[in-house]
């Protein structure tokens, strides 16, 4: 028989949680007296159940309010619920479970940085005739309809440190701004291309932090001698090029590594490039051809703190951030929670009742891997396993009692390297 996470661990940190819930809902008028057919709890976890089965109707709410509360409610009843009032309590409990620190303990002591804060988006689609409130792009063919996730977590500890919902159309640069507003000194933020911003680096440089980025194809890069990049690479004979180099025409000064990928690698990008160019009827540049055979990384750490092999280690960690994204898309039925044909309240609600489900399984897992660190966890499992249990509950202060068995929370055995053990060799 396995101990409780962290002995009571779980049950005092979700008990914490759940408890402050009722009075959110008072202070942002969800619930202005008491009832027995609806409470703040009861309506979450009917939220929490609606995203994880997909059933996510009015009435599919309702009948789920029935098992948690004394008396039911109608469709009706949850419909008029369901308002500005009710959106503005989700938020207030996604801040609320974002606020709480879950784990005590780092998964990763590192000697550099305070925190390393992996960011990256996911988007889902709704019903077309929701674009009004939720503007798509477009397929070319006619409207589409989604929303974006922007998540940011601390690769040392496991925690979520921001997680906000925007328009699909919103860019990712616009929405790192939000995380670099919580920067603190030595701290480091990984970013995947989307999020390139010259400014938004030194910003973060200017709050005594680190960054770590690709490189966009776009982004134009000098030598301090004036020489483009693209000539360097091209006459180079060596297999890693690292040089101090300026960034784009504002001259911002930053580090760069280059390393050669082979030669099937350059020639499937190649490929990729070519075929992506005819289809809108172009030509893809010589250096643009030419970049596709390095792999380029650009920073701001010094070759004194970490050298390049280690970077490139590091920054392959931030892929944990599309497992954990993938992770919280197949557990549940997301997309077919939110992919239908409602009022923009409803799918607020449903969207943010995702997004702290998110927050609850990260927030879990640092409890698993901080009391077994010899347990090579899966997110992917964790969720599932917590998505199952949770379908189970009448009440949320029931939460505290899951206590998975590790044999079905864990990675299948490979001989590969986790990426908690590649960040750990890099960070310590």
């Amino acid at each position: 028989m396995l101990k409780a996470i962290s002995g009571s661990k779980l049950a005092d940190c979700s008990k914490e949680l759940f408890s402050q819930l009722d009075a959110l809902a008072r202070e942002t008028k969800l619930i202005v007296r008491s009832s027995a057919k609806f409470s703040a709890a009861g309506f979450v976890l009917s939220l929490f159940k609606a995203i994880l089965t997909g059933k996510a109707s009015f009435n599919q709410i309702a009948a789920s309010l029935k098992d948690t509360e004394k008396k039911s409610m109608s469709r009706q009843g949850v419909h008029g619920r369901v308002d500005e009032s009710a959106v503005s309590f989700m938020i207030a409990a996604t801040g609320q479970a974002l606020q709480e620190r879950w784990a005590e303990q780092t998964l990763i002591c590192s000697k550099i940085f305070n925190r390393a804060l992996v960011e990256d988006s996911s988007q889902a689609k709704t019903h077309v005739n929701n674009a009004e409130d939720f503007p798509g792009h477009g397929n070319g063919k006619g409207k589409t309809a989604g929303c974006k996730s922007d998540l940011a977590f601390d690769l040392l500890t496991g925690e979520p440190v921001l997680q906000t919902l925007h328009l699909a159309t919103e860019q990712d640069r616009e929405l790192g701004k939000d995380l670099v507003d919580l920067v603190e000194e030595d701290d480091l933020v990984l970013r995947d291309m989307g999020y390139f911003s010259v400014n938004e680096f030194a910003r973060i440089a200017q709050r005594g932090a680190y960054w770590l980025s690709r490189v966009p194809v776009s982004v134009k890069i000098w030598d301090t001698e004036g020489r483009k990049l693209e000539t360097i690479l091209r006459t180079s004979k060596a297999k890693q090029v690292e040089l101090e180099v300026l960034v784009t025409e504002a001259g911002h000064r930053a580090r760069l590594l280059a390393v050669r990928a082979a030669p099937e690698v350059a020639r499937e990008r190649r490929r990729r490039r070519k075929e992506k160019a005819r289809e809108l009827g172009k030509q893809p540049s010589n250096d643009m051809l030419l970049r596709d055979a390095w792999y380029l990384l650009i920073t701001n750490i010094g070759e004194d703190l970490m050298g390049a092999t280690d970077l490139f280690k590091l920054y392959s960690v931030r892929w944990q951030i599309e497992i954990t994204f993938r992770a919280w898309k197949q557990s549940g039925q997301i997309i077919k929670a939110i992919g239908r044909d409602s009022n923009t309240f409803h799918l607020q609600c449903l969207i943010y009742a995702a997004i702290i489900l998110l927050i609850l399984t990260m927030k879990t897992a640092s409890l698993l891997r901080q009391q077994h660190a010899q347990c090579r966890l899966s997110i992917e499992n964790l969720a599932d396993n917590l998505g199952s249990f949770i379908l189970t509950l009448v009440s949320l202060d029931r939460f505290g009692d899951y206590n998975p068995d590790l044999r079905h929370v864990q990675m299948d055995k490979r001989s590969r390297k986790s990426l908690l053990q590649i960040a750990t060799e890099c960070l310590t």
